[in-house]
């Protein structure tokens, strides 16, 4: 996965970007995994290395109601945690959440 801010984000100065090049390792050498990734950015001022652990919920919430999100993985957009978020509510609640929105209604009354 590949993500890229910049200066119209507020995160940092023209003409530079902040990238994130992220994947789920796959071997003991994550930097040559994330190279062609990388290899996208052109020139780099600095690079930056980190590896976490994914952890996933053993437990059974029917069993002891106890309900754990599983930890962040490589998405950088956090799709897979919204997706894991929404399981949940639907676990606790029995509901599925309805985010659909009446744009009428949310608008600002005509005066």
């Amino acid at each position: 996965y590949l993500f890229c801010c910049s200066y119209s984000h507020n995160v940092c100065p023209k003409g530079k970007f902040i990238a994130f090049v992220s994947t789920e390792a796959e071997t003991d050498q994550p930097a040559i995994e994330l190279k062609p990734g990388i290899d996208l950015l052109g020139p780099v001022d600095e690079i930056f290395f980190d590896m976490y652990d994914r952890y996933e919920p053993v437990n059974e919430p029917g069993l002891d109601n106890c309900f754990i999100s599983t930890s962040y993985d490589a998405t950088t957009h956090f799709e897979s945690t919204v997706v894991d978020v929404l399981n949940m509510y639907t676990l606790i609640t029995g509901k599925v959440l309805d985010l659909s929105v009446d744009l009428s209604a949310a608008s600002a009354a005509e005066e």
